[in-house]
């Protein structure tokens, strides 16, 4: 089964649940401001793990030309959308709306708000944690990203 990684991030409501009940580090800290977030985001690198029923089917790095060109664009109006590069042009797909509070970014795309955690945010780089965790044909799932992106 193969998503978008909009759509991906967009289908991440469960994952808080595990990612705060995780450890966590006492020196990071989330990034306060959401200006830094305004703009254009080009995917960089991903590091990934996929379950199916609790059994790995699935982890790595993805990173340079491994990568399927990907954008995200934050708007200051509070809307976001993003892009998926084919066939020599950009696909602009899947607009909603953003806010972004205390280390994490919520996206709400009909009516439906989606969880997003900041692991660094600065002037040039984003990197954020998604996990997802649903069950379909009888197979309980669990898909971890950690995903670095640059402002373009």
């Amino acid at each position: 089964m193969k998503k978008t990684y909009f759509l991906f991030l967009l289908g991440l409501m469960s994952i808080m649940t595990f990612g705060f009940s995780a450890c966590s580090d006492d020196d990071e800290k989330a990034p306060e401001s959401s200006s830094a977030l305004i703009g254009t985001w080009e995917r960089i690198s991903c590091t990934y793990q996929y379950k199916e029923n609790g059994e790995i089917v699935d982890e790595g790095k993805d990173e340079g030309n491994d990568l399927v060109g990907f954008k995200l664009v934050f708007k200051e109006d509070g809307t976001c959308k993003s892009a998926e590069y084919h066939t020599d042009k950009w696909d602009w797909f899947d607009e909603g709306k953003w806010s972004y509070s205390n280390g994490i970014i919520t996206i709400t795309d009909n009516n439906e708000s989606e969880l997003i955690k900041v692991k660094t945010l600065t002037d040039s780089q984003l990197i954020i944690e998604t996990t997802d965790k649903y069950t379909e044909d009888g197979i309980f799932y669990e898909d971890y990203e950690l995903t670095e992106y640059r402002k373009i």
